[in-house]
C-alpha cells in the first residue's frame, strides 16, 4: 500500500498552472497544503519540457506535487466499507474477527501519530551494520521527461541488480495480534535494518541511496502529512519518506493467519518495496503516467499503472522472504504460507467481486508475483512493466 508522495516534508504549493482540483481533499497535517484527490492534476504533454543543463522542469515540480496528492493505491488494505464493526464475516468470508484485546494507547484518533521508542541493539545486529533510520533523507530521484519515466520503468538499472540469497539477518518472531504498540514498532524498526541489510548493496550498484526509514506504528486514525490514514492500514509516505503501520492491521486476516510467521513482516517488506520504487524513481514515473490515464478519463488504463506497481512491490517483499528465509528458520511450508497472506489481499478477494478492476491486483495476481519473488534470483524477476496486462489484473 503506497500512500501520498511529496519532498521530505516541505510544503509544495500548487503550481500557477494547476488546474484547480476536483473532489474532497484528504486530511492534512498542520501547515500542509491540503492534498488533492488522486488523479485530478494536469501534466504537460511529452516534449514540452526544458533540455539540459537542467533547471526545475514542469513535470518535476508537478510530480512532487502530485506525490502529496496521491494515496499511492493503499495496499489493498484501506478504505474499504467492510472493515467496519458491524460487517459480519458471513459477508466476508475470507475476514474473520477476532477478540483478542489491544493494550490500551494513549494516542486517539486523528490525532499525529508519535514513533515508539527505537529498539536498542546488540553489537553485530542488522542495526548496528546499517545504521539508525534517516530522518533527513536526501530527495527523491525525479524524471523530468515521460520519455525518462517510460525508461525507468521497463530499463531502470536496479534491475540488472540482484540481493545477496541468502542474507544472514535473523528475525525474532513477534505475535501482533498482541503486540504493544511500543514492542511492535521495535520490532518493525528493527525490521528496517534487515530490509535495508538486504536491499542497500543491489541500489548502490545501480547508482541510487536507500536511506533506512523510520517506523511510526499508530492507533486509531490518524493525520500525517501524506494526508489521514485509517485505522487498519500500512503506507510508506514520502512526504516524510516514513512508513506507518496500524496496530490493528492484523484484523484485516483471516483468524488462521493472523498469528503465522513473518505475516507482519511481509506486510512491512511490500511497503519497503515502495521505499525502493520510491529511491530508484519508479514510484513517480508510475504515478506520473496513472494520472495522465486517468486525466484522460481511463480509469482503467489507470489502474494498470496501480496494479503494476503494486505487484512489483509484491514481488519485491517475496524476494526479501527469500533472502532471510534461511537466518530466520522460515520453512517451505511457512514460504508457501506467505503466499496465501498474499492472496487475501487481493482485490476481488477482499470485495468478494470476482473479476473486480481495482488498483492493488486480484489474489491470483498478487500471490503469482510474490511467489517471484521467493524464487527470483535478481530484481529483474519483478520488472512488471513489461509484462502483459493480464499478469498484473
Amino acid at each position: 500500500m503506497t500512500q501520498p508522495w511529496g519532498g521530505q516534508g516541505q510544503q509544495w504549493p500548487p503550481p500557477a498552472q494547476w488546474p484547480a482540483p476536483s473532489g474532497q481533499p484528504y486530511g492534512q497535517a498542520p501547515g500542509f497544503p491540503a492534498y488533492p484527490q488522486a488523479g485530478r492534476q494536469a501534466y504537460p504533454a511529452p516534449g514540452t519540457f526544458a533540455p539540459p543543463p537542467r533547471r526545475p522542469s514542469p513535470l518535476r515540480g508537478l510530480l512532487f506535487a502530485a506525490f502529496l496528492a496521491i494515496g499511492v493505491m493503499i495496499f489493498a488494505i484501506s478504505v474499504l466499507s467492510w472493515l467496519s464493526e458491524d460487517v459480519s464475516a458471513q459477508d466476508y468470508p475470507d475476514v474473520t474477527s477476532s477478540t483478542a484485546a489491544w493494550p490500551t494507547s494513549a494516542q486517539t484518533p486523528d490525532q499525529e501519530p508519535t514513533t515508539e521508542p527505537e529498539p536498542t541493539t546488540e553489537p553485530g545486529s542488522a542495526d548496528d551494520e546499517v545504521g539508525p533510520p534517516d530522518r533527513n533523507p536526501s530527495e527523491l530521484p525525479t524524471p523530468d521527461t515521460y520519455a525518462e519515466a517510460t525508461a525507468w520503468l521497463k530499463q531502470n538499472p536496479v534491475y540488472r541488480e540482484a540481493p545477496a540469497i541468502p542474507t544472514d539477518c535473523a528475525l525474532p518472531e513477534i505475535d501482533m495480534t498482541r503486540a504493544s504498540g511500543a514492542a511492535l514498532a521495535g520490532h518493525l524498526n528493527e525490521l528496517t535494518a534487515c530490509l535495508v541489510k538486504v536491499w542497500k548493496a543491489p541500489l548502490a550498484a545501480a547508482g541510487f541511496e536507500l536511506p533506512r526509514p523510520p517506523v511510526t506504528v499508530y492507533n486509531g486514525s490518524v493525520t500525517t502529512k501524506c494526508g489521514r490514514l485509517d485505522d487498519i492500514n500500512a503506507v510508506y509516505c514520502s512526504a516524510d519518506q516514513q512508513i506507518y503501520y496500524a496496530k490493528q492491521l492484523w484484523k484485516i486476516f483471516p483468524a488462521q493467519q493472523q498469528r503465522d510467521r513473518f505475516v507482519v513482516e511481509t506486510i512491512l517488506a511490500h511497503e519497503f518495496g515502495h521505499t525502493i520504487q520510491a529511491r530508484t524513481g519508479i514510484l513517480i514515473s508510475s504515478m506520473a503516467w496513472e494520472q495522465r490515464a486517468e486525466e484522460e478519463d481511463s480509469s482503467s488504463a489507470a489502474n494498470v499503472y496501480s496494479r503494476r506497481l503494486e505487484v512489483q512491490a509484491d514481488c519485491l517483499s517475496g524476494m526479501f522472504s527469500q533472502a532471510v528465509a534461511q537466518s530466520s528458520g522460515l520453512s517451505s511450508d511457512e514460504l508457501t504460507n506467505l503466499r496465501g497472506v498474499i492472496y487475501n489481499l487481493g482485490d476481488d478477494v477482499l470485495t468478494g467481486q470476482a473479476g473486480y478492476d481495482g488498483d492493488h491486483g486480484s489474489g491470483k495476481a498478487r500471490k503469482a508475483w510474490f511467489g517471484t519473488g521467493q524464487t527470483g534470483t535478481s530484481i529483474a524477476a519483478c520488472n512488471t512493466y513489461t509484462a502483459s496486462q493480464k499478469a498484473v489484473r
